[in-house]
């Protein structure tokens, strides 16, 4: 793969988990999950486009 879409895999996976991370635990530690519902859907969309990303461009394909 190559090393600037490596980096921008690590990228869009860390800040997937980031925005999931946040958002979960706002709910849980807060208690209100409304306002954070856009956070983890945007997490999981994040997380979504990452793993499509690196799959197009892992080296494996050819």
């Amino acid at each position: 793969m190559n090393p600037t879409v490596e980096r921008r895999c690590h990228i869009l996976f860390g800040l997937s988990l980031v925005l999931l991370t946040f958002g979960i635990g706002y709910c849980v530690i807060v208690g209100t999950c409304l306002a954070d519902f856009i956070v983890v859907i945007a997490g999981l969309f994040v997380g979504w486009v990452a793993l499509f990303y690196c799959l197009g461009n892992a080296s494996f394909w050819g």
